[in-house]
């Protein structure tokens, strides 16, 4: 199957959480798997973890996890029966854990620093922003709300009071404990929900590094305090995601195509990694086919250089959770096609390093860009030079390679080697073996054999070898 520059992220979830789904969305390029700790519970999160882990092991490519924590998001708490509204229809927010729903209208909301600052006017948005509520009265930890949209409110809906922040902790106690999960299970990157300041991410950082976890961090930008403090969010961060679900509901949806332009580019300027994640093919949640807006969008997304794209309800809770794979591959494939991406002058040494070994393999129309690497360093680097050359990585990591498999254009292979002459030699064997590699093939290899010494070796393949 044609390797892909821009990466797939499949939300596991009802609808994907089996052995046979995870494997066949792993068979259709998928390399990276996210599990939302907002719904169900750590021993089914650990089953979904091992059935990544053996698509892994069947499809021999490495696969990424991503653990997403609740953070100081405001989510309902259990209705029994879904409560459907229509514009002007009146219900209640109570802070209590459940309520019965439907005719009752209570809407059970077990977050009392909401109604302390909640007024009346205040408008509450829900479902990435499609649905709105109006604050028509608050008394004691009650809210009397009129629906200016319909609606239908289900359990553990994420909420947002427009223009407002309840001030609730970035990490709680539960997050600490989803941490130490995904710590404990091998998950790769962990996904920090609602960050307000480089502080947050520094804080969980701390918290990894005291558990003694190797996991990068995920920052989702989603509210304004992140788009104020947005470059140096970016520069704590291993990995950024436009989470543009939060950002519908903090700001007005016609704010959201702007916004991602903004920290996409953002991130790239640095040489961070970027994934635009929610609502990319949304009708497919009840329909095989996306429309041709969401073709359009995801398009955009791919010439703006982002490194993955997530889909969230599509695979999580859709009918159709494998067509949407596909579609998603379709879109990317044919984007790719017609690629042209701008690139962004390195403000780092390693930076202009890697850029250099891109520049040197494009002018030489080089047939692939071979890097073993031992520290995990370059790598990264590489892929923010946007190469249009193929890239083949070669580490003896395994939890390295699933690190790096999310990164836009790296092929990661795990090849064990006492060092980089060894692995790329192996390496090279390697791609031989399945064809990638033909007589007469330039091919550019680079590693950094000492802090101060980086090497940059260009070959010609001879009947098979080099």
């Amino acid at each position: 199957m044609q390797h892909l520059r821009v990466k797939i992220i499949a939300s596991i979830g009802p609808s994907s959480g089996s052995p046979e789904v995870i494997l066949r969305l792993a068979e259709l390029g998928v390399s990276g798997f996210r599990i939302n700790f907002a719904h169900g519970e750590p021993s089914l999160w650990r089953e979904w973890a091992e059935y990544v882990r053996e698509a892994e092991r069947k499809t021999g490519r490495p696969l990424a996890l991503i653990g997403d924590l609740v953070g100081p998001s405001i989510r309902l708490g259990r209705v029994k029966n879904p409560i459907k509204l229509n514009a002007g229809d009146r219900a209640e927010f109570r802070c209590v854990e459940e309520s019965e729903g439907g005719d009752t209208k209570i809407i059970p909301l077990p977050v009392r620093r909401v109604y302390e600052v909640l007024d009346e006017g205040d408008l509450i948005v829900m479902d990435d922003g499609r649905v709105r509520l109006r604050v028509l009265e608050v008394s004691g930890y009650s809210a009397i709300v009129e629906a200016l949209t319909p609606a239908t409110i289900t359990s553990r809906k994420a909420i947002a009071i427009r223009g407002k922040d309840p001030g609730l902790p970035t990490l709680s106690q539960r997050d600490v404990e989803h941490v130490k999960f995904a710590l404990d299970n091998g998950f790769d990157y962990i996904a920090l929900s609602h960050v307000r300041t480089r502080d947050d991410v520094d804080a969980l950082r701390l918290i990894v590094l005291r558990e003694g976890g190797d996991a990068g961090i995920a920052v989702k930008i989603e509210n304004k305090s992140a788009v104020e403090n947005l470059q140096d969010i970016i520069r704590a961060a291993d990995l950024v995601v436009v989470a543009r679900g939060d950002l519908g509901m903090t700001y007005g949806l016609e704010e959201v195509p702007v916004l991602q332009e903004r920290i996409v580019a953002a991130a790239r300027s640095v040489g961070k990694p970027v994934i635009v994640a929610t609502q990319l093919l949304e009708s497919m949640i009840e329909n095989p086919v996306p429309t041709r807006a969401e073709v359009t969008d995801v398009y955009v997304a791919v010439r703006q250089g982002v490194d993955g794209l997530m889909l969230t309800g599509e695979t999580a809770i859709g009918r159709y959770p494998i067509e949407a794979i596909r579609w998603l591959r379709k879109i990317i494939t044919r984007a790719e096609q017609v690629l042209h991406i701008e690139r962004y002058t390195p403000k780092d040494k390693r930076w202009a390093y890697a850029a250099s070994i891109v520049e040197t393999a494009e002018k030489l129309s080089a047939a692939l860009i071979l890097v073993y690497s031992i520290t995990g360093s370059l790598p990264p680097w590489i892929a923010a030079s946007r190469p249009m050359v193929p890239v083949v990585i070669g580490t003896g990591s395994p939890q390295r390679a699933r690190r790096l498999a999310v990164l836009w254009g790296l092929d990661v292979r795990i090849v064990e080697a006492g060092g980089y002459e060894e692995g790329l030699a192996k390496l090279e064997d390697v791609l031989s073996e399945e064809g990638l590699l033909s007589e007469g093939d330039v091919i550019v290899e680079a590693y950094r054999e000492t802090e101060h010494k980086q090497v940059i070796v260009v070959k010609r393949v001879f009947k098979g070898l080099t």
